[in-house]
């Protein structure tokens, strides 16, 4: 029996997916399956001839969120990894590395590092990241028994269900976070997420990192009662969107009224769950933690609070 799912979504592809399929399918030792979800009605057929892989057709355009989820409901094995198809697996041990960390049954998720592609082709070697799905792999047994699921969401997807990860985990369910590095990320002209595109950074990915956020923390409140850890983790959040907050009034303060609306949400929905105490003990340390250390940022951040509290 195949230990690994390699799920890899596919929209627009073709220009790139033999070079991703290659790199999967030089893997050693580790036995694995290989799931194409094609995300719309487009044909890939043709690859069947060239790799041995289950495809997996979705009838429209739904995005990654929706592919990812479909191939997890539509696949069997041990451990699920993903890669995106315009990625490439660094070497022919990258699954081998991600599915080390599982020979201890306390591990729920591995998280290796990645190489991250810029314009210019010089790498940047990003580490201890729980945002990405790049270079994780996830115990399926640990999913199923807390329904961790990617919400129906076409920004921020990743943050939503690695929150969750995050906040369920636990002494007997541990995130193992390695400087082993297995994927690279690879640069393309075109990508929303990696240009300087104020339109989405300010907008759209605000948009998705709440809806998700939100969406992650109600998940985890259905299996757990709120504690400290998941405390950290709201707060955390409130912290990433007061920096988004502050970039905006430098780079897009017409997205102003539309990054003050989202993060009212937040603050309503989730951040009211905060008790004052653990507030008062750990905001501060927390956000410092988020690069926001200098006394003005955090004089500047209760302000903020309290606008949209009052708003």
């Amino acid at each position: 029996m195949n230990d690994v799912a390699v799920i890899i979504p596919v929209y627009h592809a073709h220009d790139t997916i033999k070079q991703t399929l290659y790199s999967v399918f030089m893997q050693r030792v580790v036995d694995f399956a290989v799931y194409l979800v094609v995300d719309g009605p487009e044909d890939y057929t043709y690859l069947s001839d060239l790799f041995p892989v289950n495809i997996l057709q979705l009838d429209s355009n739904s995005g990654p969120a929706v592919a990812r989820q479909f191939g997890i409901d539509h696949s069997s094995e041990t451990f699920i990894t993903f890669v995106d198809a315009d990625d490439t697996l660094v070497s022919s041990l990258a699954l081998f590395y991600q599915l080390q960390p599982f020979s201890d049954s306390n591990i729920a998720v591995s998280s290796m590092s990645f190489l991250q592609e810029n314009k210019d082709h010089s790498i940047k070697l990003r580490e201890k990241d729980m945002v990405w799905m790049h270079g994780k792999m996830y115990r399926r047994s640990f999913l199923n028994k807390y329904n961790i699921r990617f919400n129906d969401s076409r920004a921020n997807e990743d943050v939503g269900f690695n929150t969750q990860c995050q906040c369920l985990a636990n002494e007997n369910e541990q995130i193992f976070l390695s400087h082993d590095v297995t994927y690279m990320w690879q640069w393309r002209d075109n990508s929303t997420v990696r240009t300087d595109n104020n339109s989405y950074m300010y907008n759209e990915s605000v948009d998705g990192y709440v809806i998700n956020k939100v969406y992650a923390f109600e998940q985890v409140l259905t299996h757990t009662e709120i504690n400290d850890s998941i405390k950290y983790f709201i707060i955390g959040a409130m912290g990433h969107l007061f920096k988004k907050y502050l970039g905006a009034m430098l780079k897009a303060p017409k997205q102003m009224k539309h990054i003050m609306k989202w993060c009212k949400v937040y603050y309503r929905k989730i951040f009211t769950l905060v008790d004052k105490e653990y507030l008062d003990k750990a905001e501060k340390v927390i956000l410092a933690q988020s690069g926001l250390d200098k006394l003005e940022y955090y004089e500047e951040f209760l302000k903020w609070k309290l606008l949209l509290k009052n708003k």
